[in-house]
This record gives C-alpha cells, structure tokens and sequence, in this order.
C-alpha cells in the first residue's frame, strides 16, 4: 500500500471515528444545533429583513447568478441550506474563525463575478456547467462541521458533503457529478505544496477518473485541474477585493488567531501571504484579476498597500522607539481626562480586542467608577497612550454563548475585556505587562480571581511558564476558549507585584 493509501485510510479511520462518536452523542450534537438556532434567532430576523452582511452577499449573489443562467429557485434554495447549515452548526455569524459563512458566501459571490468579468472578456470563456461546479465547490468548499481547528480539512469537507442528502440533491438537480465538485474543493488546500499538493493530487485524479465517463485524456485533468486553481485563488482573495481595510484587517485577525500567530507579525505576514501569491501562482492571480470590474480591483490593490504601510510604519515605530520608556498608569475612573478617553477609543478601533465589544457599551464601560484600567503611554504617567488593559466585575459582562462561571453573581471575579496595543510597540513585553499590570490591580481591588478569553494555545503556553490559569469552557473549533486566574495564590501574588515600567 502507498503512502497516499496509507495516509487516506488514516484519515478516513479519523472521520469514521468523529462520526461514530457523533452518532452515540447524537442528543448532545442536537441540542448544540438546537441552542444554536436559538441564540441566533434575532440575527435571523435581521438576516430574512436584509439587515445582515451575509443577506446582503445573498442578495448580490442571487442578482448576478439568475444574470449567469442559474435557476433563481435553485439559488435560492441551496443559499438558505447553506446559512442554515453554518450556523445551527456554530460557523455562523458569531462564529470567532476566519472560515466562517460570510467567507463562504464572499468565495461564491466573488466567483461568479471573476466568471462574469472573463466571460465578458472572451478570452477564456467559463462555460455554463463549469460556472456551477465552481459555484457550488466554493459555497461548500469549508464545510467541515465537527472540525477541530479553524482551518477546514479537505477530507473531512468531502466526507460530510457525500453525507449531506440535501447538498447531494442540489448537485444532482444542477446535472453535476459529485466528485468533479469534490475535485475543485480538494485543489483549495492551502498552502498547495510539498505532502499537500501530493496528497491533494492523487485525490483529484482517483476522483477524476471515477467522475468522467471515459478515460480522463490529460487535457481533461488540466482543465478541471485549472478549474480548481482559479477556485483556490478567488477564495483568498474575496474578502480582500469585496470588502473595505476595516473588514480585511478583520480577516486578517482571524487568520492570525486560527494560525497562533502573536499580534505583532499579522502586518507582516499579511503582506508576505499577498506576495507569494502574486509571485508563486502569478498566473492565475492575473487571470482572476483580469475577471474583476476595475472599482473591486482597486479596492483589492488599495487593502493590499495599506497593509504594506502598516507593516512599514511599524518598522519605523520599531526603530524610534528604542531607548522609550514605556510607563504604566492605573487609571483613576472618575478623573479621565477627555484626551485619554479620545486615545482609548482610537486604539478600540484600530486594535480591536478578541472579543467585540460595541461602542456604546466602551463608552459607557469608561464612565463607570468599576471599571479596571491600566494604560501604557510613553515616558510618563501624561504621555502618550499606546496600549491599555481594560475591563471590571464580571456581573458586567456578557460571556460567549455555552460559557457558564459558576461564579457569576458572587462579586469575587473582575472580568479582563481585553489587551490592545497600537502597531509597532506589540512583541515589546508591553502586552504581557498591561496584563500582569491588570491582575496587580484586580488583587488590591479585592478580587479572588480573573477571567477572560484567550487562545487556547496561549493559555497552555501560559500554564507551561508556571501562571496559575486554567480553562474553564472550551471553545471549539475557534479554541477561543475562556479562563480562571485564582488571586488568591500566594505565588501568583508575588509576581503580580514585581512588575516595573519597561525600557525599549
């Protein structure tokens, strides 16, 4: 046997064991769904009105498919099972991951659009039949509704496809062969190189071959083949194209936070992803770029350069800072001064924490005498702010959907919102300090303990450094998992308290 067979058996083996377990705790996978559609039944009510982004994706997509030639009831039909499928499956809009269904929907939208722009074009004219597999491949191409991590497994995504009676209806009512579809979906691993590209390879040929009628000539795998390699780009670049700097600087978190990655290299590593794939796969990305009307290809260029000039303007942060010294301020609440509260909200809006937190309740959060906040300006207690800690009694807030503190209500516990520091003084120590700042704070405020959210990988690193925290609820498959520090320890207290302003 191969090490393609062997590595296929294995993961079958893996997804049969997810679903067996799935089927023995079917009750407990049907009351999640359940919850599901209950805690996001007011956003289904804005979405049915057409208040939501992902009805307005829907809308574009329905307005410019029924233009291409699809079925409008179609369409319609297959969008709905979609949404629904997401969300009651918690990928839905309050999902924290990058591959949620807004990204779903953007990679079907954005398809149809290079399509159309190609089309248009004339140069390489998308037939009809190939403009629904690649519609239905990139609406369903993430669907990987027990995974673990945030990034889909193409494997899984193909298992749970076959095993959807409904996704297997739509194909079959658009005359499409289901592993053609499956052939498209499998050319979207990411990064396509080295084992991946191996692996993803043999899968695309053995469905290939059992997909077409005849023997598959050579020209016949390079055209699907091809099918799939414009698939993989237009859904890497659809966010970036379709939406403003604000929404890609949010994809681009997202990505970080599924990829482990600390704040201070998302700049960068956003603009070497963009790079490579201008550089590496240079072809393709022309071709689809060549599909796009000249407003989204602007919009796609104009994101790209701001993360250029962030990155930039960090590096020159990076080199002016050094030597600065970086002081840290317990905030009197009732004494805030309207320059630190102009400050406080800049930095929200730029370097947003995890966990969203609507303006007005910030606003109203900084008037409150409860309120724990600790600020990290330069040189002086009346300097600059470039980072703050924020956040107060946990009665205050309001937790992620499944998460349940036991202590909620005792008054023992202050809640840590979040940490944000601006671009360029992040990887400096100033974010780890901010928080152990918070926790001295917390402790003279008569605290027990301190909770929040993290990443999962954070908080183990953080438990391996000898810190006192531990998960609560965990969260899955974002693995934005909430936390408990227990005050109460005297070594935990000892730390708390050694802490100084920092040199740069």
């Amino acid at each position: 046997m191969s090490n393609d067979d062997d590595r296929e058996e294995h993961v079958l083996r893996r997804i049969n064991k997810t679903f067996e377990s799935t089927i023995q705790n079917r009750g407990l996978h049907f009351g999640i769904e359940f919850y599901n559609r209950i805690k996001l039944f007011p956003w289904w009510l804005h979405y049915h009105k057409g208040d939501t982004i992902e009805s307005e994706i829907r809308n574009n997509i329905l307005k410019i498919g029924c233009n291409l030639g699809l079925d409008q009831n179609w369409l319609k039909n297959i969008l709905r099972h979609t949404v629904s499928e997401f969300s009651k499956k918690g990928l839905g809009s309050d999902y924290y991951g990058y591959h949620n269904i807004q990204h779903e929907l953007e990679a079907a939208l954005f398809v149809l659009i290079v399509i159309d722009g190609i089309n248009r074009s004339k140069t390489n004219a998308i037939s009809n039949q190939d403009m629904k597999y690649l519609f239905v491949a990139a609406l369903f191409h993430d669907y990987d509704p027990l995974k673990k991590f945030d990034k889909p497994n193409e494997d899984s995504v193909e298992y749970f496809i076959r095993n959807d009676s409904k996704i297997r209806k739509f194909i079959e009512k658009a005359n499409l062969n289901l592993d053609t579809v499956m052939a498209l979906i499998h050319r979207t691993a990411y990064p396509f190189e080295g084992k991946i590209a191996e692996h993803s390879r043999v899968k695309i040929d053995r469905l290939l071959d059992s997909a077409l009628t005849s023997s598959p000539t050579e020209r016949d795998r390079e055209r699907y083949f091809k099918l799939g390699w414009l698939l993989s780009v237009s859904e890497r670049i659809a966010g970036y194209a379709l939406g403003d700097y604000e929404h890609a600087k949010d994809m681009a978190r997202r990505n970080a936070h599924a990829l482990g990655w600390h704040p201070s290299v998302i700049n960068k590593n956003s603009v070497k992803y963009f790079e490579q794939m201008m550089l590496n796969e240079k072809e393709m990305f022309e071709m689809v770029m060549s599909g796009l009307p000249s407003n989204l290809k602007q919009n796609f260029y104009h994101n790209v350069s701001k993360f250029k000039d962030a990155w930039n303007k960090e590096i020159g942060v990076r080199d002016l800072k050094k030597g600065t010294k970086l002081v840290f301020t317990i905030e009197n609440m009732s004494q805030l001064e309207t320059e630190t509260l102009d400050a406080l909200m800049d930095i929200r809006k730029t370097v947003p924490t995890l966990i969203h937190v609507d303006e007005k309740d910030f606003t109203n959060s900084l008037l409150n005498d409860r309120t724990l906040l600790v600020t990290l300006r330069i040189e002086s207690s009346k300097g600059k702010i470039v980072g703050y800690a924020k956040g107060g009694p946990l009665e205050q807030y309001l937790l992620r959907p499944g998460t349940v503190d036991p202590y909620f209500g005792l008054m023992n516990t202050a809640y840590l919102e979040g940490v944000s520091v601006t671009e360029g003084f992040w990887g400096g120590m100033g974010g780890h300090f901010l928080r152990i700042k918070f926790l001295n704070e917390a402790i003279n405020d008569g605290y027990s303990f301190v909770t929040g959210y993290a990443h999962r990988d954070v908080i183990l690193q953080r438990k391996k450094k000898l810190e006192l925290i531990e998960i609560v609820q965990r969260h899955d498959p974002d693995k934005l998992d909430y936390y408990r520090i227990d005050l109460n320890n005297s070594l935990y207290q000892e730390i708390v308290t050694d802490t100084y302003d920092l040199i740069c």
